[in-house]
């Protein structure tokens, strides 16, 4: 399966911010866009990723992903200053 990255952006952009407000400016896009992208990758997953409260935080699952986008993000930014 691969994760798609409009949805995984959102995550990590409403983890980051604390809101899906805050996310949706970051993004320039709705709220409404942000929790829909959430929840189609928690869909994906099988698993609540966000707990959606103030500020919003990763479950333990979640907390495993946003793990793994960051460092996949690092490797890229590694690999893509190497070249």
């Amino acid at each position: 399966m691969k994760i798609d990255p409009r949805r995984s952006e959102a995550f990590v952009a409403a983890v980051d911010s604390g809101s899906l407000e805050q996310a949706a400016a970051l993004l320039n896009v709705t709220p409404s866009a942000i929790s829909q992208r959430i929840a189609a990758l928690e869909h994906d997953l099988g698993t609540p990723l966000l707990v959606r409260a103030r500020p919003c935080r990763p479950t333990a699952p979640g907390m495993r992903l946003l793990q793994f986008l960051r460092r996949r993000a690092l490797l890229e930014d590694e690999f893509c200053a190497e070249q």
